[in-house]
């Protein structure tokens, strides 16, 4: 069976990107203690502090289906209705191989 992967950037107004680190920050712990749930991790973009990165990890379809299901991402996509978003970009990707990054030798 193969792993999720998914790769996010939200792209939000000067005013509400400190808004959405904010709320976000009551998301984290909760998500990381779901069952499927690999890896999950949020950013700020360093060369645009109006963009977040979200990186996620999920072991199934079905852990992520229930992750979107549960009420602390339910109340959080919530309130990002009331913040300013101007874009948003994700990716989903299918693993089959999961390893470390081997960097060249000289």
């Amino acid at each position: 069976m193969s792993k999720l992967a998914i790769i996010a950037c939200i792209s939000l107004s000067k005013d509400s990107a400190p808004l959405y680190i904010k709320g976000a920050q009551a998301l984290i712990a909760p998500t990381r203690a779901e069952p499927g749930c690999e890896l999950y991790g949020m950013a700020i973009d360093v060369s645009d502090p109006t963009k977040v990165w979200i990186s996620e990890q999920w072991a199934s379809q079905e852990a992520l289906n229930d992750h979107f299901a549960t009420d602390h991402v339910k109340g959080f996509l919530a309130y990002v209705g009331s913040l300013d978003v101007l874009n948003i970009e994700t990716r989903q990707y299918d693993v089959t191989n999961v390893g470390p990054v081997v960097f060249p030798s000289d």
